[in-house]
């Protein structure tokens, strides 16, 4: 008799193949294991072992599963700071100069080539203080407690994690201007 696959015994008689995996299955189920020269007591012992190195791979995969998440998060992080002077000067440049539009252009093209791979500024100026994001260099006396006034220093993200602060004047109200 020629092989025929399971899934055309299917197709030619669904209802007998059901009715023969339904056999099957009840057979497997009457199986009994018999296992000699080995007491309950040892296979239990077994039983926990198996079970505690199941367990102990399982978080073994978390951990290494969660620090392969944040290298990725992180890649290309040293390389990111190593520009920071070229942008630190192109914002002086900026800052100093009248006639900015290159300077501008440049710098927006640089940064804009670096925002899909999860690279961003820090927004300051009007914003509340968020120290996580914002390092205080000074305050000015202000209408509102902890806003920022200026900023000093751009700060910038990778992936929303913080690889430089922002260094920034906030706003306090009554404070003395120093």
């Amino acid at each position: 008799m020629a092989y025929i696959p399971d899934q055309a015994k299917i197709m030619l008689d669904p209802i007998d193949y059901s009715i023969k995996a339904a056999r099957g299955r009840k057979k497997m189920t009457d199986l009994k294991i018999r296992i000699e020269g080995d007491s309950v007591e040892e296979l239990k012992k077994r039983n926990e072992t198996l079970l505690r190195s199941v367990a102990e791979l399982q978080n073994y995969i978390k951990i290494i599963s969660r620090d392969f998440e944040n290298q990725k998060k992180t890649a290309g992080m040293e390389i990111l700071k190593s520009i920071f002077p070229l942008l630190d000067s192109m914002d002086s440049g900026i800052a100093s100069s009248k006639e900015t539009t290159m300077l501008q252009n440049l710098r927006k093209i640089l940064i804009s080539s670096l925002t899909p791979f999860g690279f961003n500024e820090i927004e300051t100026v009007g914003k509340n203080l968020d120290l996580k994001y914002h390092e205080v260099v000074g305050t000015v006396d202000g209408e509102s407690e902890d806003r920022i006034a200026h900023e000093i220093q751009k700060g910038y993200t990778l992936n929303g994690e913080v690889i430089r602060t922002a260094k920034v004047i906030v706003e306090k109200r009554g404070e003395k201007v120093e």
